[in-house]
């Protein structure tokens, strides 16, 4: 699911987002968060009066989301575009899509060799590497996506 944060009523920006996405304003982001499990985070630069406030608040209650700012570069943010075109917007919230689900197969592959038996194979590991390793190699080949890929919850 996607969440759109925004303070104004751009139909434009959630069309282009698509039917799966759900508008929330500035000032109910931390509820949306924390009530939606969001797994993408789209914040519009442009209509709300402080972006890096909109963007710590995702970080403090949903810190999987991976973060897209559109229409500033400049923030704490996992994929940014300056502009709000909607092939712009479609390729941030492709890549920021991409993300998440090499950060998820990284977390199942944890899962997986957390919980399984001191020195047995285990086939449900080997998968869930080669699951990751995939997902790893489809992620945009720049340093932005990158670092957002690999970003942890303290940062």
């Amino acid at each position: 699911m996607t969440l759109l944060v925004a303070d104004d009523d751009r139909q434009s920006l959630s069309a282009v987002l698509a039917a799966d996405v759900v508008p929330v304003r500035t000032d109910a982001v931390a509820a949306a968060v924390a009530r939606d499990d969001p797994d993408v985070v789209v914040i519009d630069g442009d209509s709300v009066a402080d972006p890096q406030a909109a963007v710590a608040d995702v970080r403090a209650n949903a810190p999987d989301a991976t973060i897209v700012v559109v229409g500033t570069t400049d923030l704490d943010a996992d994929v940014t575009t300056a502009t709000s075109d909607e092939r712009s917007v479609r390729a941030a919230v492709e890549r920021a899509r991409r993300v998440t689900n090499y950060r998820e197969s990284v977390s199942d592959l944890f899962d997986a060799c957390r919980d399984r038996a001191l020195g047995r194979p285990d086939d449900e590991i080997r998968e869930r590497r080669r699951e990751a390793d995939d997902r790893f190699d489809q992620l945009p080949e720049d340093h932005e996506t990158f670092a957002a890929a690999l970003r942890t919850d303290d940062g």
